[in-house]
């Protein structure tokens, strides 16, 4: 079993690339959004015309099916002569967790409604987590591991094994991934900034704006694709919003306004992808249902 949990629902290998989906990737993506919101459960039909609608032939659809059941992401269970899949109790955590982290990138400047407002609910406190985590170069895998996990929990590195995030919060997570990861000697404190230095400038060496804001404008600059459509139009879409999205929490740390660059693009792409969804995933959920039933 994947030993870095949110690898395989944020799109993340091990070494951290976040290229281009494989099927299992995308099957990941329909587990979450499609699956597990119905119940959990599924042919092996649904899954492979669900595969379908965004491209994966038939024989590659089974092998990711196949290739998930071997690490325990769903177990299956025989009725007649077809397959009826249950994702693990496992796999469901997994999942409810991803989608927590998924759908709350930008999630904190949407109004009650929510609706994007641009704004960060309640002013940043200037606290940030510091944490003293050096590997030896000899220990490169764990070094390329800690470095994985610490950027999808939302630190980012000054270098020399100087690590920071604005977020308090995220004591716990990160004390966990340094047990889980054995790393010994590491110092985690909390700290304000003096008059010496400018919050801005840490956080821009921290998380370099550029090739982010370049990401966001891409996702911008994908099809709105306004007004109905059919339902296995909008479950395709679905899959393909949810699976270029599901990315982001990996690289952006969600900063507080007070350390984001004016007019970010992120959150123009959060409200994005926010209006996209709720416009596609009632008609998409229909879908599946349907098709589902159609095989029993």
């Amino acid at each position: 079993m994947d030993r870095v949990p949110w690898a395989p629902v944020l799109g993340l290998r091990q070494d951290g690339d976040v290229g281009t989906s494989s099927a299992s990737d995308l099957l990941v993506t329909i587990f979450g959004e499609l699956m597990r919101p119905a119940g959990g459960q599924a042919w092996t039909q649904t899954l492979v015309a669900a595969l379908g609608l965004v491209g994966v032939e038939d024989k590659a659809a089974r092998q990711a099916i196949s290739r998930l059941s071997a690490k325990e992401w769903i177990v299956s269970e025989r009725v007649g002569r077809k397959s009826r899949w249950q994702l693990t109790d496992w796999a469901t955590d997994l999942l409810t967790r991803g989608a927590e982290r998924i759908y709350g990138l930008g999630a904190e400047r949407r109004d009650a409604k929510g609706e994007w407002d641009g704004e960060w609910e309640g002013e940043w406190d200037g606290v940030w987590l510091v944490l003293l985590a050096s590997v030896p170069e000899a220990h490169r895998d764990l070094r390329s591991r800690l470095a994985v996990q610490l950027g999808w929990a939302g630190f980012g590195t000054l270098g020399h094994g100087v690590w920071v995030s604005p977020r308090a919060g995220r004591e716990a997570e990160a004390t966990r991934i340094l047990h889980d990861l054995e790393v010994d000697g590491a110092v985690l404190f909390r700290s304000t900034m003096t008059d010496i230095g400018d919050p801005l400038d840490v956080a821009d060496r921290a998380w370099p704006p550029g090739a982010l804001a370049s990401q966001y404008e891409a996702f911008l600059a994908r099809p709105n694709h306004r007004g109905a459509c059919s339902d296995s139009t909008a479950a395709r879409r679905l899959i393909e919003l949810v699976d270029a999205w599901r990315r982001f929490p990996l690289v952006d740390p969600d900063l507080p306004r007070e350390l984001r660059p004016d007019d970010w693009p992120g959150d123009r792409a959060a409200d994005a992808f926010a209006t996209r969804r709720a416009a596609w995933a009632p008609t998409a959920a229909a879908w599946w249902s349907a098709t589902d039933g159609g095989f029993d």
